[in-house]
């Protein structure tokens, strides 16, 4: 039941947006009480959060397969980071300013936790391995994560700004 509502809610929120989409409209697709969907979920932001957190468990997945093919954990850590940007500037484009600011902090921490295990363990691979300096990996991992989120945050003020390989190639020279 919890994942009917989930998926009834993100279908909902791609209609119409999360700030119009509402419980009672989930509600009213399902034909069950709000008081159902209270059991599942506190409220609307963590019904997002749960949406969130499995399509980014989802990306997770897809862009582990596609970095295993990949000869180096520094092309690794590359290509990851290039698809979080890709896909971070896509949900921008189509996202509307108010609408992303009024999500941005639920899905921002729910996509962290799906993506920051993996920029972890590929900075900690390669520490271990010589491709990246030694030091500490977690640091590493929340210092990447800040860099792009600030850098999103810039993309979301000015959607024409486009520095993405320079943002690469900086975070590259600091894990290097």
């Amino acid at each position: 039941m919890q994942q009917q509502i989930a998926e009834v809610f993100r279908r909902r929120v791609e209609d119409v947006g999360y700030a119009r989409a509402t419980l009672d409209d989930v509600a009213r697709a399902m034909k069950i009480s709000k008081k159902t969907i209270y059991v599942h979920f506190d409220g609307k932001q963590a019904m997002y959060a749960y949406v969130v957190e499995r399509q980014a468990a989802e990306e997770r997945r897809r862009l582990s397969v596609l970095l295993s093919a990949l000869p180096s954990f520094r092309a690794k850590l590359e290509a990851a980071l290039r698809m979080v940007i890709d896909m971070g500037r896509r949900h921008v484009e189509e996202t509307e300013r108010q609408e992303w600011l009024a999500e941005y902090e639920v899905a921002a921490d729910a996509f962290r936790k799906a993506i920051d295990d993996l920029l972890r363990e590929l900075v900690q691979s390669g520490m271990e391995a010589g491709e990246f300096a030694k030091g500490d990996a977690r640091l590493a991992e929340k210092m990447i994560s800040a860099m792009v989120v600030e850098y999103l945050l810039e993309v979301r003020e000015d959607v024409g700004y486009d520095r993405d390989d320079e943002l690469l190639e900086r975070i590259l020279r600091f894990v290097g």
